[in-house]
Parts: structure tokens; C-alpha cells; sequence
């Protein structure tokens, strides 16, 4: 099994019994097609790597400016920490490149914060064209 941290783009769709699972995914310039979804599950993360917490502490610089404080200058925002930042949903699939190529075993990975978002708008897509935005490829088993 190989690790990675890939941004990948996926397409959701109903596969089985999960109506938003990954059906299609390209990984470097490949499409993949999803031919089984073998598990699902959640995954806590590490709350101390968050881009949240390092804004913080200084490492990062904040992510905007609010408007004019007191003294008519602007003052940052403060960082938000959102539960659905630290917990990934994790489709663990069996997918190839085409009909006759052999398959292999992809980890792909999403916050549930946009999971639950395209479950409640009901059609299992976030982004236009049914691509959901920000999943990555945590490993591979081919």
C-alpha cells in the first residue's frame, strides 16, 4: 500500500447502496472508474495541523480582514476550528483506468463538512458539471 496526499477530482453518484459515493475519479491526469465501493468509514484528523491553529500561533498570516475596529482601522479575523474540518469521510473503492486494465484498491477522502453538504442539497454534487470539490487520494493498493 502506497500513501499519498493527492488532490483528486471526483464525481458522486449514487454506487450501491450509498447514493453519494464516488462513482469517477482523475488521479494525474487519468480517469478512473469506480467499479466497487468496498467500505466507508470516518476518520478523526490531527486537529494541530489545521491551517486554523497555525494562524494562531503566528505561522500562518489570518484570513481576512473583518472591517474598521474601533480606531477605524481593519482588524483580522479570527480563525474558526469547525467540527467538520476535523473529521474526513474515507470511501475505500475498487477502480481502474478502463474495461480491460486491471483494478486496484484507492482510498478517497473528503471533509465530512462538504459530504453533508451535498447530501442535504439532495443531488450528491457540490460544484457544477457533478464534481465535488476538495477530496484527496490518501492511498493506493494495485
Amino acid at each position: 500500500m502506497r500513501r499519498f496526499s493527492d488532490e483528486v477530482h471526483v464525481r458522486s453518484g449514487a454506487l450501491g447502496e450509498a447514493h453519494d459515493a464516488p462513482v469517477q475519479f482523475v488521479w494525474r491526469g487519468r480517469l478512473y472508474v469506480v467499479r466497487e465501493l468496498l467500505s466507508r468509514w470516518r476518520e478523526r484528523r490531527a486537529w494541530w495541523e489545521h491551517s486554523a491553529v497555525a494562524a494562531v500561533h503566528g505561522d500562518e498570516p489570518a484570513v481576512t480582514a473583518v472591517g474598521a475596529g474601533r480606531g477605524g482601522a481593519a482588524t483580522a479575523a479570527r480563525p474558526v476550528l469547525e467540527l467538520g474540518d476535523l473529521e474526513r469521510e474515507v470511501f475505500r473503492v475498487e477502480a481502474s483506468v478502463g474495461r480491460c486494465a486491471a483494478s486496484g484498491v484507492y482510498d478517497l477522502a473528503r471533509s465530512v463538512a462538504l459530504g453533508t453538504a451535498a447530501v442535504s442539497e439532495g443531488a450528491g454534487t457540490t460544484a457544477p458539471g457533478g464534481t465535488d470539490g476538495a477530496w484527496q487520494l490518501l492511498r493506493v493498493s494495485d
